[in-house]
């Protein structure tokens, strides 16, 4: 959800706000090529480089603070 809160409903979407799991900028990066549960893999259609952008966005904002950003490198060796 654009409040990254979460929802329970056809499927339950954890919350992003202070998700202590998106310490690991390697789970982050994971979740975005490969999906889990309800939420679809996008690493077919997303650059190393959107994938980064995206992961760290969710990392540096709906108050997490987690500042050690992702580079399309680390996205590179993750695939």
């Amino acid at each position: 959800m654009s409040d990254g809160k979460g929802a329970v409903g056809a499927g339950h979407y954890p919350s992003l706000v202070r998700n202590e799991a998106l310490k690991s900028n390697g789970y982050a990066v994971s979740l975005v090529l490969r999906g889990h549960k309800a939420m679809p893999p996008f690493g077919r259609m997303l650059s190393d480089d959107q994938v980064a952008a995206v992961v760290n966005y969710i990392r540096t904002h709906f108050d997490n603070d987690y500042t050690d950003a992702v580079t399309a490198q680390d996205v590179k060796d993750a695939r």
